[in-house]
């Protein structure tokens, strides 16, 4: 079976790296990333509210709002992340370690779903919403997730947002990379099996997990080939381009 979509939008952000030219630069290996993290400013939040935000916040809100344009407020959504606000949460456990009361603010912000329930606050949006942790196939498994929604629920549109930020240093030496990117998708549903995307699967008993599965589909989206492959658990996922 094939799903067949169009993407609408690409939001991609990484440090020193967020326009379409930037990203074009960065996968032709003449543009990398800046070790300091530039967050994007986020002018169409109230300052109020913008103060409270994380950095992971600032990243998916600033991806979701620019992905989604002017539809936000009757947009289906989903949301992923490999660790989710993990800076936020590990000051949390810090806290408790060291015996002090918790913030209930910074513990409801820290949730795996806060972000998308700001989202939705911000931009007055009803629509389902959803969020999705599938660890090292968190980007691949939100993607799907997103298709398959927009062709079950004949949408016409649907709204994928994925964020990760470096973890903090008492996580670091558990990962292989540890890369921080923000990539919003508006993905549309097309008429026509012979344009835009098409996402098909297979199952097997060796599937190759590709490193950083968001960054590997930045690569593939930016660039000149007209096929991906990666995993998720014994599947493989194949996703091909006109």
């Amino acid at each position: 079976m094939e799903l067949a979509f169009q993407i609408a939008k690409c939001v991609a952000w990484a440090p020193g790296v967020e326009t379409e030219q930037e990203w074009c630069l960065w996968q032709a290996e003449k543009h990398n990333f800046s070790s300091d993290i530039s967050l994007p400013a986020l002018k169409a939040v109230p300052p109020m509210q913008r103060r409270r935000l994380s950095p992971f916040a600032k990243v998916s809100l600033h991806c979701a709002l620019e992905a989604s344009d002017h539809r936000q407020g009757d947009l289906p959504c989903v949301f992923s992340s490999r660790h989710g606000d993990l800076n936020r949460t590990t000051k949390l456990i810090e806290n408790v370690a060291a015996k002090e009361d918790l913030s209930p603010t910074q513990f409801g912000l820290s949730v795996h779903n806060a972000v998308s329930g700001l989202y939705s606050i911000y931009t007055k949006n009803n629509a389902p919403i959803s969020a999705i942790a599938s660890g090292k196939t968190s980007f691949m498994a939100g993607l799907v997730d997103s298709v398959v929604k927009l062709h079950v629920n004949q949408l016409d549109h649907i709204l994928y947002v994925y964020t990760d930020l470096s973890v903090p240093d008492c996580y670091s030496g558990y990962l292989d990379t540890n890369e921080s990117v923000g990539i919003g998708l508006l993905i549309k549903a097309t008429a026509f099996q012979d344009e835009g995307f098409k996402l098909s699967s297979a199952t097997t008993n060796h599937a190759v997990l590709t490193e950083i599965q968001s960054l590997d589909f930045l690569n593939f989206y930016y660039g000149d080939a007209i096929s991906w492959n990666t995993a998720v658990n014994k599947q493989t996922w194949t996703l091909t381009k006109s």
